[in-house]
């Protein structure tokens, strides 16, 4: 059944969030995903999508918009009938990065906090050639090339390539960039052996955990993935390292509070599933579930060091 009887939400400050909420939703709901199919945002959104049609008694159809690092989705939500009929699934590329380093057509402040989904490590991973069996050794060898090494990213700007250019930064490291057109390129490359380092996103890189032509060294989270133990943290070797992507729901900002509680308690709930669990820890993503207050903190918290990265890789604008 559909959520019923969600009283109006009264607000002296914002006037359209005062307007009632009730039967919500009475009609299919779309959930725009800023990202091409297949990554990881994408499958995260599909397994959200799926358990709010059950949970909330209506379909909740994901749609892919991807392009310009996800600013046209979010410019499309954001410009959005604020009435909870138009979600967007994102990333923290989108509330970070993106508006820091790229003239884009919305502010972060168009959006409404509903739920953080999951969190994810960028991983390390180095060729199996590169002599070095540890992240420290692998520094010191790093250092000694005086910045004849290249690395791979995803994309300039991309996480992978933020991520990167941090710990080049605090590690007293030059390297060259190469920037790929998405992840799997860049995998391939490494695996292939035509760029020593690369920082993935944990879903592409774990799943070759197995594969003897690379060597995963550390993830960027302050601690060890509990579904990978014996992985350490880059932290472990640079103190106070840190830097992770979310994924999660957002709204356009005046949607009924009613509303994005509604859809915060559905996504908490959802992320408790163990088999929900299972699969996110499979792609090496920390189920979260948060309140929409959570994850503002959580934005808050991570623009700083979003910001250190665009300066280390020279993006700033």
């Amino acid at each position: 059944m559909a959520v019923v009887g969600l009283v109006a939400w009264a607000s002296a400050v914002d006037p359209l969030r005062a307007q009632p909420a009730a039967a919500w939703p009475a009609k299919p709901v779309t959930v725009v995903i800023p990202y091409a199919p297949g990554g990881t945002t994408d499958i995260q959104a599909r397994l959200v999508a799926a358990g709010l049609s059950s949970r909330l008694g209506q379909s909740f159809v994901p749609r892919n918009m991807p392009g310009a690092t996800g600013a046209i989705a979010t410019e499309f939500v954001t410009r959005a009938n604020a009435d909870g009929y138009t979600l967007l699934f994102a990333s923290s590329a989108q509330t970070t990065s993106v508006p820091m380093t790229d003239k884009v057509g919305y502010r972060v402040e168009d959006l409404a906090p509903v739920s953080v989904f999951g969190r994810g490590a960028m991983v390390l991973a180095i060729h199996a050639q590169v002599p070095a069996r540890g992240l420290r050794e692998f520094i010191d060898y790093a250092r000694s090339t005086k910045g004849r090494l290249n690395y791979a990213s995803p994309g300039e700007g991309s996480v992978g390539h933020l991520v990167a250019a941090l710990f080049l930064a605090r590690a007293g490291i030059e390297m060259v960039h190469v920037p790929y057109k998405g992840g799997g390129p860049a995998m391939a490359d490494l695996i292939g052996g035509q760029v020593p380092m690369l920082f993935g996103n944990s879903g592409e890189v774990m799943t070759q955990a197995k594969n003897e032509r690379i060597r995963i060294l550390a993830v960027s989270t302050a601690q060890r993935l509990r579904s990978a133990p014996n992985i350490p943290t880059v932290a472990e070797v640079l103190p106070g390292f840190e830097m992770t992507a979310w994924q999660g729901m957002m709204a356009p900002v005046r949607t009924p509070r009613a509303i994005v509680d509604a859809l915060s308690t559905a996504i908490q709930a959802i992320a408790r599933e163990p088999a929900i669990v299972e699969r996110l820890e499979q792609l090496g993503i920390e189920p979260m579930g948060t309140t929409p207050e959570q994850m503002a903190t959580i934005i808050r918290a991570e623009n700083p060091v979003y910001a250190e990265a665009i300066r280390a890789a020279g993006l700033a604008r």
